[in-house]
């Protein structure tokens, strides 16, 4: 299996996954006989998918990958806890370059409140066991002024998606995942 990616940034303007994704499609269809593109819809309103119909590509099922992350839980929270705001290791990480930066909030502080009014909680789905990362989740809570909950997810999900997506069996355990038991 090869890894080929197109930049996660491209969740601030979602036409640019539609394009770049495309773009890519068109690189890698003639050297692979299957390609997966494991990216939710995140925003494309279908255009993803319109895509892949031209490819021998697939992507598994859901609407972004928080969805492929909690799971079942995914529809619950989206009824009992509709001010859930999602974050992942990445977003985590990259906080102040695809929020703060990206969506302005550096020159327009303002924006906030509009922005993020009606988040009540922020759910962390925790990929690694990094403090840093977990540190770092509080203190965007504490700047929403919002609850936080770590989830201790591991990497298991998006494997599994990626097998079923692929045609073959979930793992039992994580490949590598540092949140795998023993």
């Amino acid at each position: 299996m090869d890894v080929h990616g197109v930049s996660a940034l491209h969740h601030l303007n979602p036409t640019l996954i539609v394009q770049d994704v495309d773009v890519k499609l068109a690189q890698l269809s003639t050297e692979y006989d299957r390609i997966v593109v494991l990216y939710g819809d995140c925003g494309t309103m279908g255009g993803l998918d319109e895509v892949l119909q031209r490819y021998p590509a697939a992507r598994p099922a859901g609407v972004n990958c928080y969805e492929w992350y909690v799971g079942d839980d995914y529809q619950r929270l989206q009824h009992e806890q509709v001010g859930t705001y999602f974050l992942t290791d990445w977003l985590v990480a990259n906080w102040d370059q695809a929020v703060i930066r990206g969506l302005g909030l550096d020159r327009f502080p303002w924006l906030k409140d509009t922005y993020f009014r009606h988040i009540t909680h922020l759910l962390f789905l925790r990929q690694h066991l990094d403090p840093v990362l977990a540190e770092t989740a509080q203190t965007i809570a504490d700047y929403l002024g919002v609850p936080l909950e770590i989830r201790e997810t591991g990497t298991l999900p998006i494997e599994r998606v990626l097998l079923e997506a692929l045609g073959g069996n979930a793992p039992s355990q994580g490949f590598g995942s540092d949140l795998d038991p023993g």
